[in-house]
C-alpha cells in the first residue's frame, strides 16, 4: 500500500495556546479547529494533564483567599432545604390510571415511540385486569352520590 497516513505534532508552544484557549471557555472542536489539533487528541492531553474545566474549577473553589484569614472569609451560602414532597392520594382510581396511560401511549405513538407505547398499552391492560383490592390492599372506596 502506498498510503500513507499524515501525523500532525504540534510543538510546546502550540500546546500551551490550546491549553489556555481551552481553559478560557472555547469549546473544544472549535480549539481543535483553530489550532489544527485532533479533537481527541486535545481532549486525551487536557485529561492526562488536568487542564479540564471541571478540574480547573475546582482548584478555584480550593484556592485560599490571598491576605484573608479565615475570620474575614464570607461563609458559604446556606443551601435552602428541599420542598417536603406532596403527600400520595390515599386513593388512586384505576379506571383513570388506565385511561391516562392509553392516553399516553397514544401521543407516543405519534412521536414514533411505538416500542414504548406498546410496553405502556400492555402494562395499562394488566391494570386494567387487576381489581382494587389486589392492586392497593383495601377494598374500593364508596361511590358518591350520582351528580345530576
Amino acid at each position: 500500500m502506498d498510503h500513507h497516513r499524515l501525523r500532525k505534532y504540534r510543538g510546546p508552544e502550540t500546546w500551551a495556546q490550546v491549553k489556555a484557549a481551552y481553559i478560557a471557555g472555547e469549546p473544544a472542536p472549535a480549539v481543535a479547529r483553530r489550532f489544527d489539533v485532533g479533537l481527541s487528541n486535545l481532549r486525551r492531553r487536557a485529561r492526562l494533564e488536568g487542564w479540564t474545566r471541571n478540574r480547573i474549577a475546582g482548584q478555584l473553589d480550593l484556592k485560599p483567599v490571598r491576605g484573608a484569614s479565615d475570620a474575614t472569609r464570607p461563609p458559604p451560602p446556606a443551601r435552602a432545604a428541599p420542598p417536603e414532597p406532596e403527600p400520595m392520594p390515599p386513593w388512586i382510581d384505576p379506571q383513570v390510571a388506565y385511561e391516562c396511560a392509553m392516553w399516553r401511549a397514544a401521543w407516543m405513538v405519534s412521536q414514533g415511540r411505538a416500542a414504548e407505547a406498546e410496553a405502556l398499552m400492555k402494562a395499562a391492560d394488566r391494570l386494567k385486569q387487576m381489581t382494587p383490592e389486589l392492586l392497593f390492599g383495601r377494598p374500593a372506596p364508596p361511590a358518591g352520590p350520582a351528580r345530576t
